[in-house]
C-alpha cells in the first residue's frame, strides 16, 4: 500500500486516510496500539474484549475441574493477557 501523507494538529492528532481505515477495518471507537520502531510510528488495531459480568454462567464452572495446576485462579488475568498477546502475534 502506498504511503499517504497526513498532517499532525497542534494537539498531536491526525486523520487516518479512509482507504487505510477501510483496508484494515478501522471504525470510530476502535482501539489502536501505537509503537515506535526506529524512526517509524506503527499502529495496529486491537480487539478489545468485554470483561465477564458477575452473572455470566461461566463462573459456575470455576473451580469444579481438577487440573493439578496450582495458582490458576490467582493467575487468571495473567493467563488471559498471555492468550491475548499470543493472539496478537499471529
Amino acid at each position: 500500500m502506498a504511503g499517504d501523507i497526513v498532517r499532525v494538529t497542534s494537539k498531536g492528532q491526525m486523520t487516518i486516510p479512509v482507504n487505510i481505515r477501510r483496508a484494515l477495518g478501522i471504525s470510530a471507537g476502535d482501539v489502536l496500539a501505537v509503537t515506535v520502531d526506529g524512526s517509524e510510528i506503527r499502529m495496529r488495531r486491537v480487539e478489545v474484549t468485554r470483561p465477564l459480568d458477575d452473572s455470566d454462567p461461566i463462573w459456575r464452572l470455576v473451580g469444579i475441574g481438577e487440573s493439578g495446576e496450582t495458582g490458576v485462579s490467582a493467575n487468571h488475568d495473567r493467563h488471559l493477557a498471555d492468550g491475548e498477546v499470543n493472539r496478537w502475534k499471529r
